[in-house]
């Protein structure tokens, strides 16, 4: 935790470096601008009349947070500069380096979170009708799931590829992929495991890894 809260720390830290090194304005419509003292980059973080945040610069990259995300993950951003700045700084920081990039955010009426990217990037993650949590990812003609299925197992799937974590009637946690893999775990591993890794998905997750791309 130090170590993480360290590097986050350095980060911060050298992106608003790098922001300092120009001069930021709010125009008569509130929009953030920015630009570097060689007059070589500017952006701006423009709040539109729907409430949504949209980030653009001079290396034609261009970001869009819709109100309803921003609302979901950055409670009060809308409504406080001081933060919208911060957020600024962190979007400059992550896109000084990269040209052409778009990127789009949004919650949809099923409350489905739906990132994308004009780089092949797709990823929606959410609650299906039953209350159980999904993830769909779709990268480059590739698509990956993560949910749980009628009887409560969780299931990953990719391109036709399929693994479960599930529990039987005794209590005992199991590992099977299409692969012809299959792991059991003792309670007393089980536990071990769920301690060290947090969750079931991060297990799915943790024997996927193992198993999908060795």
């Amino acid at each position: 935790m130090k170590k993480l809260l360290f590097i986050l720390t350095f980060v911060f830290a050298v992106s608003l470096s790098f922001a300092q090194h120009g001069r930021y304005e709010t125009d008569i419509f509130g929009t953030l601008l920015f630009k570097s003292n060689k007059d070589s980059y500017s952006a701006s973080l423009e709040k539109n009349v729907f409430g949504d945040l949209v980030f653009s610069d001079s290396r034609k990259n261009h970001e869009k947070f819709e109100n309803k995300y921003l609302g979901r993950f950055m409670p009060g951003i809308l409504n406080s500069k001081d933060a919208q700045q911060k957020f600024f700084q962190e979007l400059i920081w992550q896109n000084r380096n990269s040209e052409g990039y778009e990127s789009f955010y949004s919650i949809d009426i099923f409350g489905t979170i739906i990132t994308k990217d004009n780089r092949g990037n797709e990823r929606e993650s959410g609650t299906d009708i039953f209350g159980h949590e999904f993830v769909r990812d779709k990268s480059k003609g590739s698509t990956s799931s993560i949910k749980r299925n009628i009887h409560g197992d969780l299931e990953y799937t990719e391109d036709g590829n399929q693994a479960t974590l599930r529990k039987d009637i005794f209590d005992k946690w199991s590992y099977s992929d299409s692969f012809g893999n299959r792991v059991e775990f003792s309670s007393r591993t089980w536990n071990r495991i769920l301690n060290r890794l947090g969750s079931e998905k991060e297990i799915l997750w943790y024997f996927v890894d193992q198993f999908f791309y060795d």
